[in-house]
């Protein structure tokens, strides 16, 4: 089986979720089925690394666009018996052979108003172009599944369910010690990834500048953009600027440690086609309070302590209850049972499935 896939994600973001998907996937489904080879082409820059195997072949191809139609074409060719996977969206012009896309979320159908402009109609007109065109559709989660159907009106017969993992870092550790640089002296709630838009962050900054006991404990943001104007300006007007630290370019070991040495990880988002951090948390024994909605409960099931994510007191109460039940409560050893259930493997063999399927 020869496999293409289109590596636009890895020059599109530096990190998330997405690019986290394929860089575990790749070379597992090598190491499963010795008869499949990829190449992975990229065009642009890359902002992080790419995944690595004696089966995967790398190919750059350059800006310029006359020569990249042409290199494009040597290397791949029209298609003919082979599988194209984008890992973001995107369709080679001409392609003749069997089509995989995998829809990671509806968060740009779901919230238009959110995501306005040329920019955002092109990416969802693409998005639903790839998608009627495929061969096969890959959802990470039912919840996104029903999403596409509704927004799509499609025919969910040939839509698998491929959920998505953690990595096996992601324990529970007796010792947990922090480096220097990112030393935090007093108990805190972790929040992790970007904040704008549908993660509803000021929901949390504004029910947490209420919290009786933000003074004594406090709220530590990983990843994302610096603090921008808006947020650092909310933050002084709601007299927390001192409590709130940001961590970046943090690695999976130091998050580790951070989810470890947590009180709660707080995952507020109004929408999340998965939601990976969720599973990192669970993994490594840390309580979790989540919002309410449909692709947690589905992942996560009765682990977390659920609030509207529209109700600040709701969220208040549930930090209250997270923090008397502690990092031993029932939820927690539930969690971390249930995520047992995920791999990165199993993601790897039910990928490997989807292709097979389309040539049987």
């Amino acid at each position: 089986m020869e496999l293409i896939v289109d590596g636009i994600i890895y020059c599109l973001q530096a990190k998330g979720g997405i690019s986290r998907v394929f860089s575990e996937i790749l070379p597992r489904m090598c190491d499963i089925d010795d008869s499949i080879s990829i190449t992975l082409f990229t065009q642009g820059q890359c902002r992080q690394l790419l995944p690595s195997h004696r089966r995967i072949k790398h190919r750059a191809i350059p800006q310029v666009p006359a020569v990249s139609r042409l290199m494009r074409r040597l290397w791949i060719g029209r298609g003919e018996e082979k599988l194209w996977h984008s890992t973001y969206y995107s369709m080679p012009a001409g392609w003749k052979g069997r089509l995989v896309v995998t829809v990671h979320d509806m968060i740009h159908e779901r919230f238009p108003d959110l995501y306005k402009g040329s920019n955002q109609d092109q990416l969802r007109a693409d998005k639903k172009h790839c998608v009627q065109c495929a061969d096969t559709v890959i959802c990470v989660s039912e919840a996104t599944r029903q999403e596409l159907g509704h927004f799509y009106g499609l025919n969910l017969s040939s839509v698998y369910v491929v959920p998505n993992a953690c990595s096996d870092i992601f324990k529970r550790l007796d010792n947990a010690e922090l480096p220097a640089t990112c030393k935090i002296e007093q108990p805190f709630l972790l929040y992790i990834g970007h904040r704008a838009r549908y993660k509803n962050f000021d929901v949390l900054v504004k029910a947490y500048s209420r919290w009786p006991r933000r003074k004594e404990v406090a709220l530590v943001l990983v990843g994302g953009k610096s603090f921008s104007e808006s947020e650092q300006q909310l933050m002084e007007e709601l007299a927390i600027t001192g409590q709130v630290k940001l961590l970046r370019d943090i690695n999976d070991e130091i998050l580790c440690c951070l989810y470890n040495r947590a009180l709660a990880f707080v995952y507020p988002s109004l929408y999340e086609g998965f939601g990976i951090p969720l599973l990192e948390a669970m993994s490594c024994g840390c309580p979790v309070v989540a919002s309410c909605i449909p692709s947690t409960i589905e992942v996560t099931g009765d682990c977390p302590i659920y609030f509207d994510p529209m109700e600040e007191d709701d969220l208040l109460n549930a930090l209250d209850i997270a923090l008397s039940e502690g990092r031993n409560s029932k939820r927690v050893r539930t969690g971390l049972e249930k995520v047992k259930s995920y791999s990165w493997n199993k993601t790897a063999v039910q990928t490997l499935k989807v292709y097979r399927n389309i040539y049987a």
